[in-house]
């Protein structure tokens, strides 16, 4: 009944373009998460400048070329290859071109900047919101920025791929509320996927054994990044035949 409802919302509010309000689903403990990301490195004092910076475009034209952003998730497993590092060592026929991946990065703050950086890649992936989530920000407020990068990097001629969230676990700031957010804005990000037609990884689906897999109770370590990533380069494929006719169709 609640995914039936999900649709219903996501569908009605994508054939309006809306937003909603501010409000908040969680408790107002959890409105200090999406500011501090906890136990990760020393925020990035230069979150705005890494994400405005123009990414460089790719040396080989023959590849697909993809840029990726995201939170500390996306950013972090505990080693020195970063999840995009993964990303192109088992895929060696793409090319990730830029990194926007940043500590603390809330869905919230990457949107409203998000029409004016600039981008060169075939495939785009983004892969916050569970910052949002874990804040119980107003769902409408979420799917119009989802929506709103979706249709911006489609204008843009590329295509956008969602990942959905990875799994975290009971302990540090997250409670059982937190968890549950997660989870059910999880499957809103999927129903946006599913009635825009974009590529979406599930991260949810990926196999997860509790806090065994994580750094801190919401940082996948190595093992369930690389699965995470695993399942991401496995979304990718198909879309990774022709890139040349994503951004140049052929007439």
């Amino acid at each position: 009944m609640i995914q039936v409802l999900v649709v219903v919302l996501v569908a009605g509010l994508l054939a309006g373009c809306g937003g909603g309000g501010g409000g908040g689903a969680g408790n107002a403990a959890l409105s200090t998460v999406g500011q501090s990301s906890v136990a990760t490195p020393a925020a990035d004092s230069s979150m705005g400048k890494e994400l405005a910076t123009p990414s460089k475009p790719a040396e080989d034209t023959s590849l697909c070329t993809v840029e990726i952003y995201g939170d500390s998730i996306m950013a972090f497993n505990g080693s020195t290859e970063t999840p995009a590092m993964t990303l192109q060592r088992i895929r060696p026929n793409l090319l990730v071109v830029a990194d926007h991946s940043v500590l603390g990065m809330s869905l919230g703050d990457l949107a409203p900047p998000f029409p004016y950086f600039t981008r060169t890649a075939h495939i785009v992936i983004i892969e916050n919101g569970v910052i949002d989530a874990w804040s119980g920000k107003s769902i409408n407020t979420v799917i119009y920025e989802y929506y709103t990068i979706i249709q911006k990097v489609r204008e843009e001629g590329r295509v956008p791929v969602l990942t959905g969230f990875s799994h975290q676990a009971l302990g540090g700031p997250l409670n059982y509320v937190s968890l549950q957010l997660r989870d059910y804005y999880d499957s809103v990000i999927q129903a946006i996927a599913v009635n825009t037609r974009v590529p979406f990884a599930d991260w949810g689906s990926v196999p997860f054994y509790g806090a065994w897999d994580l750094v801190d109770f919401v940082h996948p370590n190595k093992n369930y990044s690389d699965r995470l990533i695993g399942r991401l380069a496995m979304t990718l494929d198909p879309l990774t035949t022709n890139c040349t006719d994503i951004l140049f169709p052929s007439s």
